[in-house]
């Protein structure tokens, strides 16, 4: 049997979608899955057990067909792939009669293409308490599944050598401080002030070291959460060193980002926070706890907001805190 998964993006999304590779697996024994993403997707992916070949949006022309194809985008391009190459079944999104559609699913239901609208969408995913891995589970007709994730030993080594060169101690417990969203999700991070005070409070109520993480785009915030703090910056990597430098951590803080995911693939200890994004989609597996303020708004999936104190502002720190005491 084949299988292709049509997953391209974004990072974190291409990453927690690894989750369904062990249960289709299991369902299709001896089964070949192939996955079509797009380059930064890819790095989520190599070296990856389950999968046979990973193809590129720019190669799609060479697919053949399939006895089964697994939509998981909304873009209508994508979707006539899916449709095109699913020669037995297509689960999930595809392309009927030049529009977008999907096969019955509450995930769907509650994403951009549902038949019910933005507005009940918005509502439903507002009311929604089930972790993404259970919407594709019932999806699929498969069990719940990790992430999977092949770290190497290079890029181990590699998080221990940042972490050794901004001056923390091999034994040492650190805490990874990834407070930012990056540009297109800002309403998701914690202020510059707020996390200055968190990693302040780290330092001196739990007596523990931290190192300031985060992207190209948070360079200029995270030169200024170090200044002010003492603590350093790990600076900008690849994705992949990305995670070495987060498996040296003992604890992560996050927001609903790339870095939680990552944490989540090289099974580190987390404290998440949420505002406009859904808490309950996501599955910590345990190693960690979920932290949001208590309003009525959230998870709106704004990128941003007028509304003050809005939820980031009322996000306590001393709640962030609290939870490192229990990882």
């Amino acid at each position: 049997m084949k299988i292709l998964i049509v997953k391209l993006g974004a990072i974190g999304d291409v990453l927690r979608t690894t989750s369904i590779l062990g249960g289709l697996q299991n369902k299709y024994p001896g089964a070949g899955i192939d996955w079509l993403t797009l380059p930064t997707g890819r790095e989520m992916l190599i070296y990856n057990q389950y999968l046979n070949h990973v193809f590129l949006w720019d190669e799609r022309n060479e697919l053949e067909k399939y006895d089964l194809v697994i939509g998981l985008e909304d873009d209508l391009a994508a979707g006539e792939l899916a449709a095109k190459l699913g020669v037995e079944k297509v689960l999930g999104a595809f392309a009927k009669d030049g529009k977008i559609n999907y096969s019955p699913s509450a995930w769907f239901d509650m994403s951009i293409i549902s038949k019910y609208g933005i507005e009940k969408a918005n509502r439903l995913k507002a009311k929604n308490r089930k972790t993404f891995q259970q919407h594709m589970a019932d999806l699929l007709g498969i069990s719940v599944g990790e992430y999977v994730y092949a770290i190497t030993p290079e890029e181990r080594e590699y998080g221990e050598r940042i972490v050794r060169g901004v001056g923390v101690g091999g034994r040492e417990k650190i805490v990874g401080i990834n407070t930012g969203a990056g540009k297109r999700w800002p309403q998701k991070s914690l202020s510059i002030e707020k996390t200055i005070d968190l990693v302040n409070k780290v330092k001196n109520n739990l007596g523990l070291a931290s190192i300031i993480l985060g992207g190209e785009e948070e360079k200029e915030r995270n030169a200024i959460i170090a200044k002010e703090t003492g603590m350093p910056s790990s600076g900008a990597h690849t994705v992949r060193n990305f995670a070495g430098i987060i498996n040296r951590c003992h604890a992560i803080v996050a927001s609903d980002s790339l870095a939680m995911h990552l944490a989540i693939a090289v099974k580190r200890k987390i404290a998440a926070f949420f505002g406009p994004t859904s808490a309950a989609e996501i599955e910590l597996y345990g190693l960690g706890v979920k932290v949001a303020p208590k309003m009525d708004c959230l998870a709106c999936y704004k990128k941003s907001c007028d509304k003050k104190p809005n939820c980031m502002d009322e996000l306590a720190v001393e709640d962030l805190c609290k939870t490192l005491v229990y990882l």
